[in-house]
């Protein structure tokens, strides 16, 4: 029995974020939700759930509309699963205001059985912020421990960034529809993140990103994590948001990095340590903490719903560019890097190159080259110096 068409026709017509949406599927005679949408006008009144003003809006949102939604969804090969489906995690199903549907791109592991931890932090993270992001989340995975985040800038690319180098599994939850071209700076991770975990969004795949979306998508992410590490937080930050959500209403576990006490970017995170926050200064304060995950699930692939067309599939590791002429002392030869990213390291040497003449060497402009080195520095590949001159480590 698929009800997605009704689910994703309720959720247009009340909104996202709504407790109604537990209320009803908690009804014992709606558990086929069809039931109440074929009761139409007298079962929605009848129910007593929903006010004048949400009947309204049950009237007046046609069900072709969530046809059309399925229908782009199959096109784009993306798998939707609605509160009802048995692939809809437990720990989502759970909260106070679950998402009626999940739209997702790429593999959603049975994060019940997993260990999960959320990684988020600001968008406007310090050089060290990022290295601790990346550092703590690529050696989680190396743990089988399974990375949730928002997929912004500074501390969400970085800890996505290190769970997909350690070939870990990392889920990516969106505040706009998996479509939507928001932030194409990160469209390379967001594919990188379909063939080693998915995309996440409760919207529909071309919903536009609006403000409150990413205040709503932080239920998400913390629904989806056992703990949330906040990394670098401001004063105002959002991930101070996912952390009160994660701990005041869901009863989740928070962590906190210990961070620069004379920084903006980490008032907020350190704040969190002094109201009752776990401190952490190493991934093992995180791990050792979950004892009943000694033996953590491995990912596993078994099917599930998805369109006949989509063929899920792990990209073969690439082969690293090596340079031609005799190996440089210092380069290091077992990362795997994409071929830009290859030609950049391998020209960069001991001895300190600017950006314009890396630009000259490897024949890409600088702001790709700049992306390129970012990557590196976090990968702990390469030395930054004054002056936009780089060297290897």
């Amino acid at each position: 029995m698929n009800n997605n068409r009704y689910w994703i026709w309720l959720s247009l017509a009340l909104g996202y974020d709504n407790p109604k949406v537990k209320r009803l599927y908690e009804t014992e005679e709606y558990r086929d939700i069809s039931v109440f949408y074929n009761g139409q006008d007298f079962e929605w009144r009848f129910c007593g759930i929903f006010t004048e003003k949400e009947i309204n809006h049950l009237e007046e949102t046609p069900i072709e509309k969530a046809d059309e939604i399925i229908s782009k969804c199959e096109s784009l090969g993306y798998s939707i699963f609605a509160i009802d489906n048995d692939r809809y995690p437990n720990c989502l199903r759970n909260i106070d205001t679950p998402p009626a549907v999940i739209y997702v791109s790429g593999y959603l592991p049975r994060v019940d059985n997993l260990l999960t931890i959320a990684i988020v932090g600001t968008r406007k993270a310090t050089t060290y912020g990022k290295k601790v992001a990346y550092s703590i989340s690529h050696n989680l995975s190396k743990c089988k421990v399974t990375i949730i985040s928002g997929g912004a800038m500074g501390v969400d690319s970085s800890a996505h960034t290190g769970a997909l180098n350690a070939d870990g599994i990392t889920i990516c939850v969106l505040g706009c529809g998996i479509n939507y071209p928001y932030l194409m700076k990160n469209e390379p991770m967001r594919k990188a993140i379909t063939h080693r975990g998915c995309l996440i969004s409760e919207y529909p795949p071309d919903t536009e990103p609006l403000p409150h979306h990413f205040l709503s998508r932080n239920r998400i992410i913390s629904a989806l994590s056992r703990g949330v590490l906040v990394v670098e937080a401001g004063k105002k930050s959002g991930a101070l948001v996912t952390a009160d959500i994660a701990g005041r209403e869901q009863g989740k576990d928070v962590f906190a990095v210990m961070a620069n006490i004379n920084s903006v970017y980490s008032v907020g995170s350190n704040q969190l340590i002094k109201d009752g926050a776990i401190p952490v200064t190493t991934y093992l304060d995180i791990l050792n903490y979950y004892n009943e995950f000694n033996n953590l699930e491995v990912y596993e692939d078994d099917e599930y719903d998805i369109p006949d067309s989509t063929v899920l599939k792990i990209p073969a590791k690439k082969s690293n560019v090596k340079p031609e002429k005799e190996f440089i002392k210092g380069h290091r030869y077992d990362v795997n890097l994409d071929e830009n990213s290859s030609k950049v390291y391998y020209a960069i040497g001991n001895d300190p190159i600017h950006i314009d003449d890396l630009s000259d060497k490897c024949n890409l402009p600088v702001y790709k080259i700049s992306g390129i080195l970012t990557n590196l520095e976090l990968m702990d590949l390469i030395v930054v110096l004054p002056g936009k001159q780089y060297k290897i480590k």
